[in-house]
């Protein structure tokens, strides 16, 4: 038998890229058109599959409310669920609420909040900087006006130097003054010890002043055992007043603990410096620099 012939070069052995112009084309991205043809029951459940968990983070951002301070979520964007369609809208109502807190008329120091979406069941609100300070003294005074002003929220991060705060402040559980948990949070199912672990104490509040859009999520450990009590004196007593006020009241809730991540932001580190300069030499930015 003959061997095949190798082919020559007037032989059309055909391209090896076909030339089919969408071939350099930039692909597209997927698009799953049949999407409103699945039953109602399951697009809802895949609406409901793509809310995702956000952390709350409330930091400073300008002098309203009569030059009272103002502060804002850095996750305060409406998610975009809101936006897809009518059916994806009407789902978001459902999980979301709005957070609107206002100062308490006829308080010279009250902070109010800008207002922002957020998923009760989801999201986390971490508490810490200035807005942890705040939080922690109305805990403590006996003023009920900020009674159910956090209404809604389910799981909330206090920054482990404002917990040890509250514990040092409040003294034994049972005698002193207590932290009115359940006042101010009344649907509070989970609350997390969050520890910072920026070394640099500078940068540390500079993160949490401008901490940058979406840029705050929280990573939970297991719950640290140290054969030293320090940790213990300090927490246990969060512990016990969780009890005392939740404890035939209904369910006392959990407490875990997670330490900070944040994204790194070019822009909050500008703005810093920016500031820090202007106050170093004594100059009021003016015009638009007045937004930085």
């Amino acid at each position: 038998m003959a061997e095949d012939a190798e082919p020559t070069a007037s032989e059309d052995i055909g391209p090896i890229i076909p030339k089919d112009p969408q071939n350099y084309l930039p692909a597209q991205s997927a698009r799953f058109v049949k999407f409103p043809l699945l039953p109602t029951e399951l697009r809802l459940k895949i609406w409901e599959a793509a809310l995702e968990p956000r952390v709350h983070e409330l930091h400073p951002c300008a002098k309203l409310y009569n030059e009272r301070m103002t502060f804002r979520s850095n996750a305060s964007k409406t998610p975009s669920i809101f936006h897809v369609c009518r059916e994806s809208r009407e789902v978001a109502f459902k999980h979301y609420q709005l957070m609107n807190y206002e100062p308490v008329p006829g308080s010279s120091g009250g902070k109010g909040i800008l207002r922002f979406y957020f998923c009760p069941k989801l999201d986390t609100l971490l508490l810490n900087s200035l807005m942890g300070l705040f939080v922690m003294f109305v805990l403590l005074e006996e003023n009920t006006n900020y009674t159910g002003t956090m209404q809604g929220w389910e799981t909330v991060a206090f920054d482990a130097d404002r917990a040890q705060l509250i514990s040092l402040l409040s003294g034994i559980p049972g005698h002193n003054v207590q932290p009115r948990i359940k006042e101010l949070f009344p649907e509070l199912k989970q609350l997390v010890i969050a520890f910072d672990y920026k070394k640099n104490g500078k940068t540390r509040f500079r993160t949490s002043v401008w901490p940058g859009e979406n840029g705050t999520s929280l990573k939970s450990f297991p719950w640290p055992v140290i054969q030293n009590s320090h940790f213990e004196q300090i927490f246990k007593p969060i512990r016990q007043f969780l009890v005392n006020d939740y404890e035939g009241k209904g369910d006392v809730p959990e407490m875990i603990v997670a330490k900070v991540k944040r994204k790194q932001f070019i822009r909050g580190d500008v703005r810093y410096v920016f500031r820090k300069g202007c106050a170093m030499l004594r100059i009021h930015p003016r015009g638009v620099f007045r937004w930085i």
